[in-house]
């Protein structure tokens, strides 16, 4: 952004300049010519009518250029201040975000240090997911920000059952899943640049509409849900839980083979095989 406001700048400066200089070199060398031939011809006379030999209507036509200038400067002025103030209100946005994010991870990583560790890792790898997909560095950071804090509504889950070295029972399932629900709750309101809110809630939505919380489809998912949705389920079935062991990074890579535009968003499963099979990626 700020690259862009500064190109901007010296384009304005140069039109100013260019546009001013030229209306002098023109008035110049026409007042030459008609000195020169002495027929009173003149590219102004021809061009708009006003008679060389007048020195003040040659002037006036000049402080109309020169004001003509001044005020694509002026504009061009204004409207860098404006993007210059838009910019820091972005930055600090930005960081106002990171830091209540940060709160919010160091609360659920005294809780919980295995869901912190696992939000970590999913974070890290849905980013290299939108990087190979092409994604702009705006979206990636957004994706960063929000998978640190994907899990932050287990907050709200009791420990006991976040830690049960046992399969859950339904009932407890069940109170799992709030934890999308919590952590939007939590993050609906904090302003931010990036949908964070609606990442964490839609990021166990499954293309087909068999997710939850909302049962959405497709291209009702947004993007950056979708490609958590593939990091997070990569994530967990390559790292150990408290009730199983590690099912192992190909496992999760043949799960996300396997249900590609069924369950999950094909163009980020395919880039998250290819980091993993073609281009050595490791969970860290």
């Amino acid at each position: 952004m700020q690259e862009k406001i500064n190109k901007q700048k010296n384009f304005s400066a140069s039109m100013f300049w260019f546009s001013l200089g030229l209306g002098i070199v023109f008035w110049i060398v026409d007042s030459m010519l008609a000195v020169v031939s002495s027929t009173g011809f003149s590219f102004l006379q021809t061009l708009i009518g006003i008679d060389s030999r007048d020195i003040w209507q040659r002037l006036i036509v000049l402080c109309f250029l020169a004001i003509f200038a001044s005020h694509i400067q002026y504009t061009a002025k204004k409207r860098d201040e404006a993007e210059e103030k838009l910019q820091k209100t972005l930055e600090s946005l930005n960081r106002a975000a990171s830091s209540t994010i940060q709160v919010l991870v160091s609360a659920l990583e005294s809780r919980d240090p295995y869901t912190a560790g696992h939000q970590l890792r999913s974070a890290n790898l849905a980013c290299a997911i939108a990087r190979e997909m092409g994604l702009s560095q705006d979206k990636v950071e957004g994706i960063r920000m929000a998978g640190n804090i994907h899990d932050i509504g287990k907050l709200s889950i009791p420990a006991e059952i976040l830690s049960k070295p046992t399969r859950l029972t339904d009932l407890e399932f069940s109170l799992v899943k709030e934890h999308v629900h919590s952590g939007y709750e939590m993050l609906k309101d904090v302003e931010s640049p990036w949908p964070l809110a609606q990442i964490v809630r839609q990021h166990h939505e499954r293309m087909d509409g068999t997710g939850y919380p909302q049962n959405l489809k497709g291209d009702e998912i947004i993007l950056e849900a979708r490609i958590m949705a593939v990091a997070d389920v990569v994530e967990a079935m390559a790292s150990h839980r408290p009730y199983r062991p590690s099912l192992g990074i190909e496992a999760a890579l043949e799960e996300i083979e396997k249900n590609k535009a069924v369950l999950y968003d094909e163009t980020a499963a395919n880039a998250c095989i290819r980091l993993f099979r073609e281009k050595g990626y490791q969970l860290t």
